[in-house]
């Protein structure tokens, strides 16, 4: 496959399931395999960076909100939302990577399509973002470490769980993923580049472009699906595909 075909497919990938409820980790880790590609782990930050584009853009509105007034409850819940995340990746996340199997993989892309189906059938509520539902939707975010549990699908169905409406359960998913991403991204950057790397700079640059205009189109896409209640159309994806790897593993 040509090289810079692969690039633009590994920025698409990452670009839709970052954000559809279908994990991103899951699928990359699922379709790595495909890609002969130097610097693996590199191309992964470069894609991540890309998704975090994706929602700064289309939440800049928001977000510059949020800028403007630092000290406003949406910033506070930000906070209580990633400190359980935080903490259950420095505790468990050295122990899932020397662990993972496509065992794991299968039985995480069911769980995922379990809780996409629970979403689909819970009964709409009004409530808004507490810090009691960010602490949850938090701890529910730190389950995506898990090979093939969506972090957007489990915050959301724990934010729906919890009572918190369903827009704004989405929303503040989607802006949960951003402190999340960038500690990963730059975790990750000093861990490699604390080694020689030879970089290539074209693919780096597709990936970043892909990732970012598939991100934009997954959220927009996301954001639909939910006001339809279309979500179990995911769990059906993932249970076909978690019965293939175990057919094809």
């Amino acid at each position: 496959m040509n090289d810079i075909i692969k690039y633009i497919l590994i920025g698409l990938i990452q670009g839709l399931t970052e954000f559809l409820p279908i994990s991103s980790s899951g699928h990359i880790v699922l379709f790595g395999s495909f890609f002969d590609i130097d610097n693996l782990m590199l191309v992964s930050i470069v894609a991540h960076v890309g998704t975090l584009f994706a929602v700064l853009f289309c939440y800049r509105k928001r977000i510059f909100g949020l800028i403007k007034r630092p000290f406003n409850k949406t910033n506070l819940n930000l906070i209580i939302a990633t400190i359980p995340t935080v903490i259950m990746v420095l505790l468990f996340n050295s122990f899932l990577e020397d662990n993972f199997s496509t065992h794991t993989l299968i039985w995480g892309f069911l769980i995922s399509a379990v809780l996409l189906v629970i979403a689909d059938f819970k009964k709409d509520s009004y409530r808004p973002v507490t810090k009691r539902s960010s602490l949850y939707m938090g701890l529910a975010q730190g389950l995506a470490l898990l090979p093939g549990i969506s972090r957007s699908g489990s915050t959301l169905v724990c934010g729906l769980l919890v009572g918190v409406e369903k827009n704004e359960a989405l929303d503040f998913s989607f802006l949960m993923s951003i402190p999340v991403i960038i500690a990963s991204a730059v975790y990750e950057s000093i861990k490699l580049f604390s080694t020689q790397i030879t970089v290539n700079w074209l693919g780096m640059f597709l990936v970043l472009i892909s990732s970012f205009i598939f991100g934009i189109i997954s959220i927009k896409l996301m954001l639909k699906i939910v006001k339809k209640n279309k979500l179990y159309y995911f769990s059906i994806y993932l249970i076909v595909l978690s019965l293939l790897i175990l057919f094809f593993r």
